[in-house]
């Protein structure tokens, strides 16, 4: 208690005014105006190395920015150029983080190689966690440098400005803890509770104005909460403010300027006119538990009750080259047996019992499944799920299925695999599953790519709509999902609650929670 009234209440009384409403309102129109720059460009198929340039510039001036504020200087007014070189070079690593758009703009029109992306995909839970621990090392020490712009500022050199930084910012596990990761967290945990109190708020939209307004005020919210990010990290309380009796009127440009291009922005977002309703799919063919998953008996009752447009449900290869329908890798969950699927045969397969919900099947060939769902006229999305020992030879057991394939869709995580898919039922749909959308999406001549809801952003959809591909949207379980992604005219929703796949793309609602949701 005694560190927190130590650093919140000075911090707070460190806070000048043209600072915080420098930060919410013209730091915030540039980086805007920046990215909807160039978010028109890659629409237009304009790739440059303005880009990197314009980029870069933008972290040097927060650099600027906040050298002169952890300094308490005037701006343009005694800086030091090696402390906004340290601070910009902050910036560029927090970059990921505080520009993440950006990123997600470069990937989805400039996607990294397929072979990689297809790698990282693959390896993801073994790479991922890698890289997180790492950029958070990093991270730490950058918190304990962050310091050196203000002794470099004061005319100390770099190694002493180091060792200084250093040394004030040694605090206890706890304090360091508290500091370092639970004030940011915070802070984002914020940010996230607020998109979510704007989201319900918007269930109350009823027109285009009270619409624009609710983003307009979201917007400055957002901007004001990262403002105080900024200058938190910009605190040094040994640094005293420098308090001036001037009146700053200026202060009402960017203000104005800001709230005008979020306003246009966001009237051109509301102003989109709804594209065809999109394709409802039942996810491993269930919706709301009426069964147990990808099993014949959830076909036949979500068929009779819901009629989706598709059934999504998976395949796997066994040992003995027989196709069933299974999504998990194991037995684990459903059985209770420690066996992989690929390494046991299906005279033993067939005899386990699974359980889920309250109900027992057991595991169905595909032929079957196939069978059933041509008689019962069901179109199916068949998602091939592939070991390392089953990817090159599953393709091959569906060759004496493909009279029966017609009119249904395949898709599989595995690139190469959906790509050989392709070229085998070249008249079929066939698609990509993305299993994270942070990344964007590989270029592929497939028909369509079925993205994770969760990290699902715009410029992706866009990006693909743009290569004449469609967009799939896994797993929609939530009315506000729905509508969310409806709005952005996707071609396919994926849900397990089937009853929450209304059409309501064209409501003034369901295009302000697109705004908030998606972006």
């Amino acid at each position: 208690m005694k560190f927190i009234s130590r650093t919140v209440k000075p911090f707070f009384h460190s806070i000048r005014l043209q600072d915080f409403f420098i930060l919410t309102f013209g730091l915030s129109f540039l980086t805007e105006g920046l990215f909807l720059f160039f978010q028109e460009l890659f629409r237009n198929g304009n790739f440059s190395k303005l880009f990197y340039l314009l980029f870069f510039a933008l972290l040097g001036l927060y650099g600027f920015f906040f050298n002169q504020i952890q300094t308490r200087k005037t701006f343009f007014q005694d800086f030091s150029l090696s402390g906004i070189l340290i601070s910009s070079l902050y910036w560029l690593i927090l970059s990921p983080i505080t520009f993440f758009k950006f990123y997600q703009l470069f990937l989805a029109y400039r996607p990294l190689p397929a072979t990689f992306l297809s790698f990282i995909f693959l390896y993801r839970w073994k790479i991922l966690p890698i890289i997180a621990v790492l950029y958070l090392l990093l991270l730490y020490f950058i918190w304990r440098f962050l310091l050196v712009p203000s002794y470099l500022n004061d005319g100390f050199p770099l190694k002493t400005s180091l060792q200084k930084s250093w040394k004030q910012k040694k605090l206890t596990i706890s304090l360091q803890f508290l500091s370092f990761l639970l004030i940011p967290l915070l802070f984002l945990l914020s940010g996230l509770l607020l998109k979510v109190l704007f989201i319900l708020m918007a269930q109350l939209v009823t027109t285009k104005t009270a619409g624009l307004s609710l983003l307009l005020l979201y917007q400055i919210c957002k901007n004001s909460l990262f403002a105080l990010f900024f200058l938190y990290l910009t605190f040094n309380n040994q640094a005293e403010a420098v308090h001036t009796s001037s009146k700053n009127y200026w202060l009402i440009f960017p203000v104005i300027a800001s709230t005008a291009l979020s306003g246009l922005a966001y009237t051109q977002q509301l102003s989109v006119k709804p594209g065809p309703i999109s394709q409802t799919i039942s996810h491993r063919g269930v919706s709301d538990n009426n069964a147990l998953q990808n099993s014949i008996t959830a076909l036949k009752r979500t068929n009779h009750t819901y009629h989706p447009d598709l059934v999504e449900m998976d395949i796997q290869e066994t040992a003995d080259h027989q196709l069933v329908v299974m999504h998990d890798e194991d037995l684990n969950e459903l059985a209770g047996k420690n066996l992989r699927i690929d390494k046991t045969n299906w005279s033993q397969l067939k005899k386990m019992t699974l359980k889920e919900n309250g109900y027992q099947e057991k595991i169905p060939l595909f032929a079957d499944y196939l069978a059933e769902a041509n008689k019962l006229q069901q179109k199916l999305l068949i998602e091939l799920k592939v070991s390392t020992k089953t990817k090159k030879t599953i393709i091959q057991q569906l060759l004496p299925l493909k009279d029966q394939l017609v009119g249904h869709q395949l898709q599989s995580m595995d690139l190469e695999t959906a790509q050989n898919l392709k070229k085998t039922f070249s008249k079929h749909k066939v698609g990509y599953i993305l299993p994270f959308d942070l990344l964007g999406s590989p270029k592929t001549q497939l028909d369509f790519i079925n993205i994770e809801a969760r990290t699902a952003n715009r410029q992706l959809i866009q990006a693909i709509h743009q290569r004449k591909q469609g967009v799939y949207v896994w797993s929609i379980n939530t009315s506000l999902q729905n509508q969310a992604f409806q709005a952005q005219a996707v071609e396919g929703v994926l849900s397990d609650k089937l009853a929450i796949l209304i059409p309501q793309s064209t409501s003034v609602k369901a295009k302000v929670i697109a705004a908030l949701w998606i972006n």
